[in-house]
């Protein structure tokens, strides 16, 4: 597991972002104050819990988090959209599965619950994305169209950082034949990270080390959100009936 410290306020902070004084924190589903099913921390509206909860949440991670102000958001819909964001963050209502920033003090945001959260920074132009990587998103290498429009925007693939955080583990996402082709399709060499299972974290490892980034700067958070029901949402093992965790990037000052 990559080396990294858990915090008492329910969330994971990536150790490779903060070596270059980058931010990047995943949520845990405590430390919040959304009733069950979603307790406590639930980023996800729409889903039941009173969109005052889902604020109060956001308020108490920025409290204590050093997250510049609330993040940008936008609707996922598992595809390859991407929404470049500027000034204050909020919840667009464009479909988008990347976002994207070129501005310091720009939070961006992805909602989660089994599908892999993906964040990317590259210190020295300050450009970052957060990726939403479920089983389709993978398919259609939603990490390497992220990679792309940062290059085109002047990030450096030597330069650009990613840390993957927790998701659905191969030891839980069993899939039919039609989704492990597919996933066996989008890079070379995932193959063996699909049978009956699929390993949706070494399978975007390799997407993005296909896109050119270097092995130690790719972090991967080997947590299974379906085995741990203590620390995290789970789509798959709740039925659909579950809250929703936030993956946050952003540089509050130039580098």
């Amino acid at each position: 597991m990559a080396n990294l410290s858990v915090t008492r306020s329910a969330f994971i902070e990536s150790k490779l972002f903060n070596r270059y004084g980058i931010r990047g924190i995943f949520t845990t589903r405590s430390g919040g104050i959304s009733p069950a099913p979603f307790d406590s921390q639930n980023f996800g509206s729409g889903l039941g819990d009173p969109d005052a909860n889902i604020e109060h949440n956001l308020h108490r991670l920025l409290d204590s988090s050093d997250i510049p102000g609330p993040p940008h958001q936008a609707i996922q819909t598992h595809q390859i959209a991407t929404l470049w964001c500027n000034g204050p963050g909020y919840m667009h209502s464009t479909e988008a599965d990347i976002l994207l920033s070129s501005q310091h003090n720009t939070p961006l945001a992805i909602r989660t619950a089994d599908c892999l959260p993906i964040l990317l920074a590259d210190p020295a132009t300050g450009i970052t994305a957060a990726v939403h990587a479920g089983w389709r998103g993978t398919a259609s290498n939603v990490v390497q169209h992220a990679v792309q429009a940062m290059l085109n925007r002047g990030a450096s693939s030597a330069h650009i950082l990613a840390s993957l955080g927790p998701c659905i583990g191969s030891c839980c996402f069993n899939i039919g034949a039609d989704v492990a082709t597919a996933l066996k399709n989008s890079v070379i060499g995932a193959e063996s990270f699909v049978n009956d299972h699929a390993d949706l974290r070494q399978i975007n490892r390799l997407q993005i080390l296909d896109s050119g980034l270097s092995e130690g700067n790719i972090e991967c958070i080997n947590a299974c959100t379906a085995c741990d029901k203590a620390q995290f949402f789970s789509f798959r093992r709740d039925a659909g009936v579950t809250g929703r965790h936030i993956a946050v990037v952003a540089i509050a000052s130039k580098p």
